[in-house]
């Protein structure tokens, strides 16, 4: 039976239609993928283009070689299956990590690496007794084991309000010796939460400017303790002009945006992994608070640790395997004490610290936790002042930093096999 004319421009119209949908829908993911900055696209033209190196203070480091290692394009992991998110073989452990060995050329015995630390701090700072105690302690503390220490702050809130005008500050940072200060659109009010911005700027400047100061580069927490010599020996068996990510890796994004990604509390960079990067944000483009999720992307309100990860991501840069030879961690996201008898495993699959990490993780509780040569930990609060403890970070430091540093080559196990 013949369709009637009327029924045929009906079905005319639907086929238009259909093939405008299609058209629209290409169209607007060409343009999502523009917006977001390719972010999937490894081979970014300007970062894997290796410039020559010039700067004469790390030209000459150990296994240095004049045109930079060899681009990699290592892909997302997969995601993980099972309600473990490992089965027997551990994968949703071991499938992300980055899986260059240590470098034979690169020992603790041949080369001490040089760190650069940077804090980010909201500025102006507001007086308490705790907060000028803990800069003190800071100070006295872990920060004199790095190279470079820096506290990093908005550079138009430290023009106005310049760190001499606070008499309270310790002396180093009231002379501005220690302070960083780096360009932001967005305020520097800890209630608008623009960390990302903060360190994103932060990377892009350290890249121009401080790539020759250091061999890695690590963002500590206000509230971070960091123990520089045990993370010296860690990177002294690593090639830092390639690029290494190290940290406290966290799997709870992994099904959802295929994204794995070190904890902000302390992550490090080697200086290749920071030149590569810092080239990456130049071209970062800005989206709506809710936009971009994972993407390599500048906006308002973003968690900073993920997005660097995914920034990362996007070079084929993934998070090497830092757990020690008993599969303890190395960089804590809490307090020693709090590792050992509060934390507690659970198989919650939504749990931000435990998502993923299959039956390793289910080991890492009690006094399997931490590796005896830990590198950093976390949460040494100001606030509330009730679980402010003033004494805690000179504990550490007694703890972690008495010792000489040729005993720890002794007893620190290298980087697994795994790296």
């Amino acid at each position: 039976m013949e369709s009637s004319p009327k029924s045929s421009s009906e079905q005319n119209v639907l086929v238009l239609l259909s093939t405008l949908m299609v058209l629209g829908y290409i169209a607007f993911n060409v343009w999502a993928i523009e917006m977001l900055g390719s972010s999937h696209l490894l081979h970014h033209p300007d970062v894997y283009e290796l410039h020559a190196i010039t700067d004469s203070k790390w030209a000459n480091s150990p296994g240095h070689a004049a045109e930079g290692p060899a681009a990699k394009t290592n892909p997302s992991p997969p995601a993980p299956t099972g309600e473990d998110s490992g089965g027997p073989d551990d994968g949703a452990v071991e499938r992300d990590m980055n899986k260059a060995g240590p470098d034979p050329d690169f020992h603790p015995t041949k080369w001490r690496p040089r760190i650069m630390a940077v804090v980010p701090i909201n500025w102006p700072p507001v007086y308490d007794t705790r907060i000028e105690h803990h800069f003190g302690a800071i100070l006295d503390t872990w920060g004199k084991h790095v190279d470079v220490l820096r506290f990093v702050v908005s550079a138009t809130a430290l023009e106005k309000n310049p760190a001499s005008s606070f008499s309270w500050l310790p002396d180093r940072m009231k002379s501005g010796e220690l302070m960083l200060g780096v360009p932001m659109t967005r305020d520097d009010d800890p209630k608008s939460r623009n960390i990302w911005e903060k360190m994103h700027r932060t990377w892009r400047k350290l890249g121009q400017e401080f790539l020759g100061e250091a061999d890695y580069f690590t963002k500590v927490d206000v509230d971070a303790f960091l123990i520089g010599e045990n993370l010296r020996v860690f990177g002294s068996y690593l090639n830092p002009d390639k690029p290494w990510y190290l940290g406290h890796t966290l799997y709870q994004r992994w099904g959802i945006q295929n994204l794995v990604y070190n904890s902000g509390t302390c992550y490090v960079l080697s200086r290749e992994a920071l030149r590569r990067l810092s080239i990456r944000l130049e071209s970062i483009p800005t989206v709506c608070y809710k936009c971009g999720g994972s993407q390599c992307s500048d906006r308002s309100g973003a968690g900073e640790d993920p997005q660097t990860g995914g920034c990362l991501r996007d070079l084929g840069i993934l998070p090497a395997d830092t757990l020690d030879s008993n599969d303890r961690c190395r960089f804590l996201p809490f307090r020693p004490r709090d590792h050992l008898f509060n934390v507690k495993y659970t198989t919650d699959p939504k749990d931000w610290f435990w998502a993923h990490k299959g039956s390793i993780g289910r080991n890492q509780v009690g006094e399997d936790c931490c590796s005896p040569y830990p590198i950093s930990f976390h949460n040494f609060k100001t606030y509330p002042p009730s679980v402010y403890d003033k004494n805690a970070l000179y504990e550490l430091e007694y703890f972690f930093h008495s010792a000489p540093y040729e005993s720890r080559i002794a007893g620190m196990d290298p980087p697994s096999g795994k790296l």
